[in-house]
């Protein structure tokens, strides 16, 4: 029993990390989709195994678009700031 008790909080803290991690680089929605779709619809992924790759796919490109714009903004708005600076020279 005690056992049990050490694996469930070990496995609540791995998770933790996972989830935390995932939430840093936007993956949390795409993780808690592949965590949820075997345990909740298994038969509806085991029927439908291509779409649901598909949706897993479309999920991580969104977050790869978004790191993209993210670096882009971050670049524009540095760019701004140095022009901005350097007007009042």
């Amino acid at each position: 029993m005690q056992y049990a008790i050490i694996f469930i909080i070990l496995l609540m803290l791995v998770l933790n990390v996972v989830f935390k991690i995932a939430s840093v680089f936007r993956l949390s929605i795409p993780l808690i989709y592949v965590f949820a779709l075997p345990i909740f619809f298994p038969n509806w992924l085991g029927e439908n195994e291509p779409l649901a790759l598909g949706i897993l796919i479309a999920m991580l490109v969104l977050v790869v678009i978004s790191w993209v714009m993210t670096i882009r903004n971050k670049i524009e708005n540095r760019r701004r700031q140095k022009q901005f600076d350097g007007s009042w020279d």
